[in-house]
């Protein structure tokens, strides 16, 4: 029997990369259609084109096409060279400005209308979920969006409506989220097999001393909170060094960049590395002692979260992101700077609180390993093909 042929339209990493693209959603596809292929999978990836790399290309056993630019046209596009690709299921990876910020969302609508036209069944992963009711004048100013809140609101809540609609299966990441989507299926963003750096070679090779290192990694931008822990840094001792690990997020290039206002106000009380290169990812979380994710309040899955359990690195959570993830009290950061000052020096003096968030840190990563995520992911895309073929069976949500 031939192999079961999907189709992912998603970012895709550089040739020969895993954890590079404009977005974390391009290293998670790699992650996900490597698995799937692992699974007796045939994988297209149906990917924004990029410059430097050929127009399609073979990753192991991946094929990458690269057919269409971001922007007004990308998802149309995407939709348009699918009719070739002749998968059983196409994938489609959405976050909100995924495909080129603000003006691609529009060709959403006629992509999905021309997806679900297509024989094969659409399932869609959302990898940002909004609650409609949470869109206020505050949410809007922290995300840049232009829009009114109320136009914002309906906008936000129309797409992730058609969304659903336009899908045999909607997938999210965390059981909070079906609170928004009550009909989507929880499949949990994967965690990698990391081969771990040893800490001295790591904190050599990045210009480390001794001192207790807190990682803030990922992409620059306003919602994830990064004030409170470089606040906290201002006020902790000389022994809680603060590393700010990543370069602009794409969406907030330009004069008035983050990333350079948060440089400008905290440049003195931590480091600010830029964008980090793909084969110092691995350093960084073997050099840190804890890795701190300060998302006040969480509409997706954390990528770098998964990055930091795949490297073993003991976390501390935004009380809204270990809600979220489900993760155990234990590993909740305070969110006020000075008790999160208090929280970062007592991890440094008393390796055994730290060794106790290492334990819970790999107690959270459990059940989230790639191998076991691809195999939900086969399990549902033959769950979604049966429907199909039975009209009067339903999908279960889950």
């Amino acid at each position: 029997m031939s192999r079961r042929r999907i189709a992912l339209v998603a970012p895709y990493p550089p040739a020969g990369e895993r954890h590079g693209g404009h977005s974390g959603v391009a290293s998670y596809t790699a992650n996900l259609a490597h698995g799937l292929v692992e699974h007796g999978l045939d994988v297209t990836v149906v990917a924004p084109r990029l410059e430097g790399d050929p127009p399609s290309f073979a990753d192991g056993e991946v094929m990458v096409r690269r057919a269409y630019e971001l922007g007004r046209r990308a998802l149309p596009g995407a939709a348009r060279t699918l009719a070739s690709v002749g998968a059983d299921v196409v994938h489609l990876q959405w976050e909100l400005f995924l495909y080129g910020g603000p003006r691609s969302i529009p060709g959403l609508f006629p992509a999905l209308m021309s997806m679900r036209r297509n024989a094969a069944p659409l399932v869609t992963t959302m990898h940002q979920v909004v609650d409609p009711a949470d869109i206020d004048r505050a949410y809007t100013r922290l995300h840049r969006i232009g829009a009114p809140p109320t136009v914002a609101k309906a906008g936000i809540s129309s797409l992730q409506h058609a969304i659903s609609s336009a899908s045999a299966a909607t997938v999210v990441h965390e059981e909070a989220f079906k609170n928004v989507v009550p009909s989507a299926t929880v499949i949990p963003h994967g965690v990698e097999h990391a081969v771990p750096v040893h800490r001295e070679q790591a904190r050599s090779a990045l210009g480390l001393d001794e001192g207790f290192v807190v990682l803030c990694f990922g992409f620059l931008a306003p919602y994830k909170g990064l004030e409170t822990v470089l606040d906290a840094a201002l006020i902790a001792n000389r022994s809680v060094q603060v590393v700010v690990a990543g370069g602009e997020h794409p969406r907030m290039t330009g004069s008035t960049g983050f990333g350079e206002v948060l440089r400008a106000r905290y440049g003195g009380a931590a480091r600010f590395t830029g964008w980090v290169p793909d084969d110092d990812v691995a350093r960084w979380f073997g050099a840190a002692d804890v890795a701190v994710f300060p998302y006040p309040k969480p509409f997706s899955s954390s990528g770098v979260l998964a990055l930091a359990l795949a490297h073993g690195t003991p976390v501390l959570l935004s009380p809204g992101l270990a809600r979220c993830a489900g993760a155990p009290s234990v590993l909740v950061a305070e969110m006020e700077p000075a008790r999160l000052a208090e929280q970062l020096e007592l991890l440094a003096r008393k390796p055994a609180a730290l060794d106790e968030l290492r334990r819970w840190t790999q107690i959270l990563a459990s059940g989230r390993r790639w191998p076991a995520v691809a195999a939900r992911h086969a399990d549902l895309y033959q769950e979604v093909l049966d429907v199909e073929r039975h009209p009067r069976w339903s999908l279960r949500a889950g």
